[in-house]
């Protein structure tokens, strides 16, 4: 496996990356959310479609594909990436002349990454979609650990510039990490998951779309 070749895909890709808001949260009606599970060689990608700002569920679907690209950090757009592209226009393509007032929330990195070039980057760039990525880990970029709820702190990347926010979002838990992907502000993004989040450490997209992971896993395993 070439990965230095790789890398220069990923630095490719980072340039057409667009930090600006396509989507202005006050015309926003979807907030899409995309986890993906793995059991055997087979990769689970599972997709929700919550009306904004009431955050019902409207639509949801899971995707299986078998996968051969092993799991290699910082590389996981390459294991994950089109298993996740298919998933989602599957179920956007329904949305019809909607898509363009949805935002799409991913379990992995944005710019927020030493290639500034995430899983959620390559997904916003496929798609022409604006996508946010949250970690439960810092893959990447300087940050202090916000200490009270609801309280974030900015990612630094090594040139000072602002590629995300740490988010505290539950009183017993540790931070998120929030970036963008592509079309969508670092500030505007963290706004979003905000208004997002409920009783839960994840914002509802997301966490929906675990839920719908590992139900399907489950049902794999039967």
């Amino acid at each position: 496996m070439d990965l230095q070749r790789l890398t220069k895909f990923q630095e490719k890709l980072a340039k057409s990356v667009i930090i600006e808001d396509k989507v202005k949260l006050k015309k926003l009606k979807f907030v899409v959310g995309v986890d993906q599970a793995f059991i055997d060689d087979k990769v689970i990608s599972a997709c929700v479609i919550l009306g904004y700002p009431e955050l019902e569920l409207i639509d949801s679907n899971a995707v299986i594909e078998g996968t051969k690209f092993p799991y290699i950090p910082t590389f996981l757009m390459f294991r994950e990436g089109m298993p996740a592209v298919r998933a989602l226009r599957g179920l956007m393509d329904g949305l019809m002349d909607n898509k363009k007032n949805a935002v799409i929330m991913v379990d992995g990195s944005g710019i927020a990454h030493p290639r500034k070039c995430g899983l959620a980057t390559f997904i916003a760039l496929k798609l022409k979609t604006p996508t946010i990525g949250i970690t439960k880990k810092k893959l990447y970029g300087f940050v202090e650990k916000p200490r009270k709820e609801m309280e974030a702190k900015p990612i630094y990347d090594e040139n000072r510039s602002i590629i995300g926010y740490s988010l505290k979002s539950c009183k017993r838990c540790n931070p998120i990490f929030i970036s963008p992907g592509s079309y969508i502000t670092p500030d505007t993004a963290l706004k979003l998951v905000i208004k997002c989040i409920k009783k839960y450490k994840l914002p509802e997209p997301i966490r929906c779309a675990h839920n719908l992971a590992n139900k399907a896993k489950s049902k794999v395993r039967k």
